[in-house]
């Protein structure tokens, strides 16, 4: 986060709220300028022969390339894992609140993403043993975060340094899991559909005189059925995961510097091929290239690197599980053929997700470790190399925006040291991706409003929320979206002061800018359910003398929104440029707001 925003917020924080109508809805579109000058930052990590990171070393010693084409190196930096400078910003006004980031300037920070909702219970009570062990002797110095992934992402404690608190969090009874991922097949179940394939198969039917016959198969009809049924669950557990990482990445973009994701995890699929033997083979088709690319671009443009480690330790085939299915139980004689089925089943399972983990880590510049006993080990080679790397940037030679993948390589021009850092990046069209981006998620802003989701500070503002004065009558139009909302209610003026510079705007002949936005307020109860919702877009068109105003006192939006009196409720707060893709969010508890009312009587 640069000085300037710092200064800015500062005295922000002394100007007072005045909700200003800025808002053009019939504002005409202006021209845009996009830069086609193409600024690439690289992070390489450096990996010596007994697997420790290589310090020292200088520009010249680098050489990179793009496409095969060599690029001039612009800026170069050494970072030895230098602890992160902390924010204490000033004391807030009552019933004010910010999602400024609390680290100002940091060489590497830290995240242990576990991933309950892709890994079997009893793999995460091994990993999770081993991340204990590993907690107990982080590095000194190492920033870690903990996050948890079951039908959403969690964060269960923020950036510290204090191996206790860290454990703390692990170890907390709400938490700690095992959890049993309601979209995640355990061996029993996978052998329970299998079971239920082979009796269909061998079941009697009638002969087949043509294709048309063949389709309305009973036999084939059920397994089409049973094929489809766990891609479909599948599919939604790679969308959740997915989405995950896109909101990790929204997080992680708001702190300086490299941020190491260790994501532990059992199993990640990326593709279902068509199935010959089905009725419709192409009915389980699935990829999602296209979704774990946005994602991957996503990650590296918060200079973020993921590291995926396998919970399950040393792995097993699961023909040979106490509890694997009877080999040979359908059919006489079928023991060899059973066996070489349940063997190839089991290696192409996880060549596919050792795949999926090997291209996401080389597409963000990590590393991925499977089939290890010792976890705990890995996760201090990955802190303790994580935090070491060489920050390389420089402009592409290659100007065209078409959309191509362009390749970087990075080599060292002395010695055979291991080079770890990202691939490549896609030429896209920055206004093209976001009108996919809304196309594919009509509602962007929503998923990062969700209950306990990590606060976004790509755009910095600070927040007033405080009740209506007078409050209305009983009687008087609801503020927000649920009518049925049962009373008695509190209304809640909710007002934003947005940094402006951290929006996007088309700027017009005459100097005025251009803008929109979209805000969203959700109010929930303890236990994660909304209660109330209020949504708005705002188009703007901000003159010269109005956007200098604005750069002292921040963009001024207001909103109303009424939450259960009784009860712990916590609100949701976001804002979404709809010009740059880039969000801001923060989640009050609505009792903070009533004791910072308490302490000014």
């Amino acid at each position: 986060m640069s000085h300037r925003c710092l200064v800015w917020f500062s005295s922000l924080l002394v100007i007072p709220f005045a909700y200003s109508q800025t808002a053009a809805p019939n504002a005409s579109p202006a021209p845009t300028f996009e830069s086609k000058v193409r600024a690439v930052l690289v992070d390489v990590v450096v990996i010596g022969g007994k697997g420790e990171p290589v310090l020292g070393l200088h520009k010249q010693d680098f050489r990179v390339t793009e496409d095969g084409k060599p690029q001039t190196i612009s800026s170069f930096e050494e970072h030895t894992g230098v602890p992160p400078t902390e924010v204490k910003l000033p004391p807030m006004p009552p019933g004010v609140f910010t999602n400024f980031p609390a680290l100002l300037k940091a060489d590497t920070v830290n995240v242990l993403l576990v991933d309950a909702l892709n890994t079997q219970t009893q793999d995460q009570s091994f990993s999770r043993s081993q991340m204990i062990k590993y907690l107990k002797t982080i590095p000194p110095g190492a920033h870690i975060a903990i996050f948890t992934l079951t039908s959403q992402l969690r964060m269960l404690q923020e950036f510290t340094t204090d191996s206790s608190v860290l454990l703390a969090a692990l170890n907390d009874p709400a938490v700690a899991g095992p959890h049993q991922s309601p979209l995640l097949q355990s061996q029993v179940e996978k052998d329970a559909y299998e079971r239920l394939g082979a009796m269909v198969a061998l079941a009697p039917s009638a002969p087949m005189q043509n294709l048309a016959k063949e389709a309305v198969n009973p036999a084939l009809a059920v397994k089409q059925m049973l094929e489809e049924t766990v891609v479909r669950i599948t599919e939604s557990r790679v969308q959740i995961t997915l989405r995950a990482m896109q909101q990790l990445g929204r997080y992680l973009g708001s702190f300086p510097g490299r941020k190491n994701v260790i994501w532990i995890s059992g199993s990640f699929p990326i593709n279902f091929m068509a199935d010959p033997s089905l009725p419709d083979p192409n009915a389980v088709v699935r990829g999602f290239q296209g979704e774990i690319q946005r994602t991957a671009d996503l990650l590296t443009a918060a200079q973020v690197a993921v590291y995926p480690v396998g919970a399950a330790g040393l792995r097993v085939d699961a023909l040979y599980q106490a509890n694997a299915k009877e080999i040979g139980f359908y059919s006489t004689g079928g023991f060899v053929q059973d066996q070489v089925q349940g063997l190839h089943a089991g290696i192409d399972e996880r060549a596919g997700n050792d795949l999926t983990m090997e291209e996401m880590a080389k597409d963000t510049g990590g590393q991925a470790f499977y089939n290890s006993n010792g976890i705990n080990d890995v996760l201090t080679r990955i802190t303790n190399n994580g935090m070491r790397y060489y920050e390389i940037s420089y402009t592409s030679t290659n100007t065209k925006v078409d959309g191509s993948y362009r390749h970087i390589s990075v080599e060292l021009l002395k010695g055979k040291h291991k080079l770890s850092y990202r691939r490549g990046y896609y030429a896209l069209d920055a206004a093209a991706v976001r009108q996919s981006e809304l196309e594919a998620a009509p509602d962007p802003l929503l998923p990062l409003v969700g209950f306990a989701v990590p606060d976004v500070a790509q755009i910095l503002y600070k927040l007033r929320v405080l009740p209506s004065s007078p409050q209305p009558a009983v009687d008087a139009t609801p503020a927000g979206s649920n009518r049925d909302l049962k009373g008695p209610v509190t209304r809640y003026d909710v007002d934003f002061a947005v940094a402006p510079d951290d929006l996007k705007y088309d700027i017009g002949p005459d100097g005025t800018r251009h803008g929109d936005v979209e805000v969203k307020l959700v109010a929930y109860d303890s236990s994660g359910k909304p209660v109330n919702m209020v949504s708005g877009r705002k188009a703007m068109s901000l003159d010269p003398q109005t956007y200098a105003t604005l750069q002292k006192v921040g963009l001024q939006i207001h909103e109303q929104i009424d939450v259960p009196s009784k009860g712990d409720f916590h609100l949701r707060t976001g804002i979404y440029d709809l010009k740059s893709s880039n969000a801001g969010t923060l989640g009050i508890k609505m009792k903070d707001v009533a004791a910072s009312q308490q302490a000014t009587k």
